[in-house]
């Protein structure tokens, strides 16, 4: 008898989710054990998660989903199996208890994964099953379209070569004064590396489009009080220093400086 057989004797089958994704197998596996990004990814989902115990194995986590309600929060573990390329997503404690998810992942392509999703309910009756399937499987769709951009995002960024910052030149005019101000926010690309230049307190200042931890970019959020916070997981950085600011230890890759010269012309300095 398969484990999943015998799994569905003690829980019940809910439904089975299949979907291809543009991905590898290995962006799969950092998605799934990484916890930190589900209250920002996935912000229409879940309002906060603070991890109870996180490694290579996969992690324990108490969440909250949406709206916002202290007293509403469940425990869930994950667990990943990379020898038979699946996960299983248990919630411990709190609504939903004894619920299984079961995750099974197949390589189709070097960068396309077929990933198949069960549902296991407990207690769930027969009548309840079409209703309670359409919900996990319209929400596991809902969490995917959001995961793939990340990890398609993160796989430019490990494609891409990482030479210096600084290639043959020294320095970089971007325009008078007037024309950089009436453009920015610009991004410019420097040796396959993107950064970008705002004004804050009356001064031009570049800085790294993308996140040390997991390459996430930095270019879509906006600068507020000279902090930049990347989408995918909330880790804040400092523009001007490009030092962390929410605890992490990691840093923005230098970036140049913006400066501007007696003739009102702005240059960039590698």
């Amino acid at each position: 008898m398969s484990e999943d057989i015998r799994r569905e004797r003690i829980v019940p089958h809910a439904a089975t989710y299949r979907r291809e994704l543009p991905v590898s197998i290995e962006r799969l596996y950092e998605n799934a054990i990484d916890w930190e990004h589900l209250p920002y990814l996935h912000r229409s989902s879940f309002s906060r998660i603070e991890c109870i115990e996180a490694g290579e194995w996969g992690f324990r986590a108490r969440v909250w989903t949406q709206p916002y309600d202290e007293r509403r929060s469940f425990v869930i573990e994950l667990r990943l199996d990379r020898e038979l390329r699946r996960w299983i997503t248990s919630t411990l404690d709190g609504p939903g208890a004894g619920s299984e998810i079961w995750t099974h992942a197949h390589v189709l392509g070097g960068r396309q994964t077929l990933v198949v999703v069960d549902f296991f309910v407990p207690g769930l009756q027969m009548d309840q099953r079409q209703e309670v399937g359409r919900y996990y499987s319209e929400l596991y769709a809902r969490l995917y379209d959001e995961d793939i951009r990340m990890m398609a995002e993160r796989q430019s960024q490990l494609d891409r070569a990482r030479p210096r910052v600084a290639e043959d030149r020294e320095s970089m005019v971007l325009g008078s004064l007037t024309e950089v101000r009436a453009r920015l926010p610009i991004t410019i690309e420097i040796g396959k590396r993107k950064f970008r230049i705002v004004e804050t307190d009356g001064e031009l200042i570049a800085y790294s489009t993308i996140c040390p931890h997991l390459l996430g970019p930095l270019g879509e959020s906006d600068v507020r009080d000279d902090i930049v916070e990347c989408p995918w997981h909330g880790y804040r950085y400092d523009i001007r220093t490009g030092r962390c600011v929410s605890g992490a230890n990691c840093a923005l890759v230098p970036a140049p400086q913006a400066r501007v010269r007696q003739d009102s012309r702005v240059v960039l300095r590698f």
